[in-house]
């Protein structure tokens, strides 16, 4: 069996510029220690929301997990709408259109873990 040097395959996830929300601020997105022959099956992403402006509306095939880092917003998904603060967590199916508005005097700070569902 081979051996996989854990020292590779483990260790601080750095993050590097990924794109700029329309109003909002930017998103980086990490890079995984692991190799291409056994990827992770889902991705990290960091990002803001500029105080009194929103993050762009978003709808992709994966599905997706927000952290609230920092910050307080108005999430909308679907047809529903839920105030976010510091620690909290939501969820979003594939599909499912959603945004958070920055309702705080400061930056809205979030972590995503997403991922393809089995199917894709």
């Amino acid at each position: 069996m081979p051996s996989t040097n854990p020292a590779t395959t483990s260790g601080v996830v750095t993050f590097d510029h990924w794109y700029d929300f329309t109003e909002g601020g930017p998103v980086h997105r990490a890079l995984l220690p692991f190799p291409s022959t056994a990827p992770a099956p889902f991705e990290v992403a960091r990002w803001s929301v500029a105080p009194n402006t929103s993050n762009d509306l978003d709808v992709h095939r994966s599905r997706e997990v927000w952290i609230i880092v920092a910050g307080t917003g108005t999430v909308t998904f679907a047809d529903q709408a839920s105030v976010l603060r510091a620690g909290d967590v939501v969820a979003f199916d594939s599909t499912v259109p959603h945004q958070i508005r920055n309702d705080g005097p400061d930056p809205l700070l979030a972590v995503s873990v997403y991922w393809l569902q089995g199917d894709d």
